[in-house]
């Protein structure tokens, strides 16, 4: 039995991405070999006995650091252990599945409105969704596509003819309206969950953007989180069936917590840089402690 961590070749075509780099260096500094393989080295053949990825073996372990789900459902069901679980990396990739699977568990986040399903070049049935939305959530309102990460693919309309040339830009692609939350305007939390503990956390913050993303220019120093928030946190993760991950909370006028997003694969460079907590090294000690017979 072996161990790999499993990347996106599209978006990495010539060196494994960081936080791949960071879990590989920490196996290797705890005797453990992990082996980075992007997707694109991984097909599935699929035959009357079933699915298979060769050069991967049940008993396996792979830390899943990727969103290519079928791969993922694959490798589970040939008997590859996955950190995360796919299930979970695939509600997490979809932010309307995250909000649903959260709001099942009354888990406080910001008023949101699923846009129905829809397909480019038909406008007309759209309208009756932002005219909902208009009436449910005031502007400025955010704007999030369902698929997207580091901060992309989120916006802010400021009045009712912004709203709908976002709506209308987003052609067939699943998205949502939002809640703007005026009191944490370009701040938030980032919590980093492993196991049932929080281990790091962070406040971003950024001076020119309503986003905070340290991706997108924000800053980040590190946080100590009230029980709470903690708790908050480590609701998501049980919730969504995660064994570690990256929480983003908001703050409401009151300053109670709510939920912005919950990341599966949540970049640790910039959390460990300003906390000086090995994220990386937590997550494989935690992978290790579930698989001791791997080697």
């Amino acid at each position: 039995m072996a161990g790999y961590i499993v990347y996106n070749g599209f978006w990495n075509p010539h060196t494994p991405p960081d936080p791949v780099q960071r879990l590989q260096a920490a196996a290797r500094q705890r005797g453990w070999t992990l082996r980075p393989i992007p997707n694109t080295a991984l097909p599935i053949v699929v035959s009357p006995s079933g699915a298979a990825v060769p050069g991967m073996c049940p008993g396996d372990v792979a830390l899943f650091w990727d969103k290519d789900i079928r791969l993922g459902q694959a490798l589970t069901a040939m008997g590859v252990h996955l950190y995360n679980p796919i299930d979970a990396v695939a509600v997490c990739d979809d932010k309307g599945a995250t909000h649903l699977a959260l709001a099942a568990q009354g888990i406080p986040m910001p008023r949101t409105l699923l846009a129905p399903m829809t397909y480019r070049d038909i406008t007309a049935p759209i309208d009756a969704f932002l005219r909902r939305a208009m009436e449910e959530l005031s502007f400025p309102m955010v704007v999030k596509e369902c698929y997207g990460s580091l901060g992309g693919q989120v916006y802010l309309a400021h009045d009712p003819e912004e709203l709908r040339r976002m709506a209308m830009s987003m052609g067939s692609k699943p998205f949502l309206a939002q809640e703007f939350m005026r009191a944490a305007a370009g701040e938030d939390l980032r919590l980093y969950v492993v196991g049932d503990r929080v281990i790091a956390a962070m406040r971003r913050h950024s001076d020119t953007d309503f986003r905070s993303n340290i991706a997108a220019g924000g800053q980040g120093e590190a946080y100590i989180p009230t029980p709470e928030q903690e708790q908050l946190a480590l609701r998501c993760c049980r919730t969504l069936g995660l064994a570690f991950g990256g929480v983003d909370l908001l703050w409401d006028a009151t300053g109670a917590p709510v939920v912005c997003e919950v990341n599966s694969n949540a970049f640790m460079g910039g959390i460990t840089a300003c906390t000086g907590v090995d994220v990386a090294g937590a997550i494989v000690e935690y992978v290790r402690r579930q698989e001791p017979i791997v080697r």
